[in-house]
């Protein structure tokens, strides 16, 4: 039998900057995106790139600048209409596809944008969340200079222009500047500012939106016009319960380990359909079991690499109430 020695960091959770990975969202176009746990929250780390709504109804695709204009109804776009920005960038949305507005008839249930568990951010609760997240001063991106901004954005300047100000993608948000299409149908912005629709309206003609520009560090709170086209980010319908914990004393032993290690919850007795599962750095499943009491022995043999990983601990309605970084040596 193998011997591996696994360290278990105790100390680092989901609430620090380390990039959890998330179990990843799949859209009805069957494109397929990482997630990313950010605090309380789980985050698709590229921008949203569907043709369909979630029922499988057709978003339709508009070039024409001046049917754009007239568009009351959802529509996408890739940047400039050239289709390999999308493989990088996604679609740019109108705010009427996120609202799931469809027809001109009132009386129409509106469609849903976001793939089934998961949705569109709102701008005060969700996207607020985040911002104040990163940068409690921020104050969810009322408030500049913050650096909330410069915690999303990918790093270097493979995407970004020169200085890319003190962006160290900390969050794993991994913000790329796609743009955004005007309500004249014009095109700007490309490779310089980051644009992403809440689902918020402002005023019958507005909505909430969040910008990252590439020469400042802040995450900043701005309204646009509906007819706009802009970048879609998507967040998991549950709140991670990162609370369950706070006042158990959860052990995972021995430590270091080489065969098996043991997961004990303490003082935490509501443990009934629990499960756990280790991840590595992309997310991807190595070991999953359930947690059938107090204390669960967890054979680690099938971890065949050595590196990183993650031990995600769930309840009983599948959401992630810890995640642990762990090395395997």
């Amino acid at each position: 039998m193998k011997k591996i020695t696994l360290f278990f960091i105790l100390g680092i959770g989901i609430n620090s900057y380390c990039q959890a990975p998330g179990g990843g969202m799949t859209d009805i176009d069957v494109n397929t995106y990482n997630s990313v746990i950010i605090g309380t929250q789980e985050w698709t780390k590229q921008n949203l790139n569907v043709s369909k709504y979630s029922d499988g109804t057709i978003i339709p695709q508009v070039t024409d600048p001046t049917q754009w204009t007239n568009l009351t109804t959802g529509a996408w776009c890739y940047y400039n209409n050239t289709t390999a920005n999308g493989t990088t960038y996604g679609k740019l949305y109108n705010w009427y596809a996120v609202a799931g507005i469809h027809d001109n008839d009132p009386s129409t249930p509106n469609k849903i944008l976001a793939p089934t568990g998961w949705h569109i951010p709102s701008d005060d609760v969700e996207w607020s969340t985040l911002i104040n997240y990163l940068d409690p001063i921020a104050n969810g991106g009322y408030t500049t200079p913050n650096i909330a901004g410069a915690k999303m954005k990918e790093t270097g300047t493979a995407h970004w222009p020169s200085p890319n100000t003190e962006a160290t993608n900390s969050s794993g948000f991994t913000a790329l500047p796609g743009g955004c299409r005007f309500n004249n149908g014009s095109f700007n912005y490309f490779g310089y500012d980051g644009l992403w629709w809440s689902s918020t309206e402002f005023d019958p003609a507005k909505a909430r939106n969040r910008i990252l520009d590439f020469s400042n560090s802040y995450a900043g709170r701005y309204y646009y016009n509906k007819y706009n086209g802009l970048s879609v980010r998507c967040i998991k319908d549950s709140p991670l319960n990162n609370q369950s914990f706070n006042n158990s004393t959860l052990r995972i032993y021995p430590n270091p380990a080489k065969e098996q290690i043991t997961i004990d919850l303490g003082n935490t007795t509501n443990v009934n359909g629990w499960s756990y599962k280790i991840t590595n750095t992309l997310g991807q499943e190595v070991i999953k079991g359930k947690i059938a009491s107090q204390q669960t022995t967890i054979n680690l043999n099938e971890i065949e690499s050595k590196g990183m990983y993650f031990v995600k601990i769930y309840d009983a309605a599948n959401n992630v109430v810890e995640t642990k970084k762990l090395i395997v040596k």
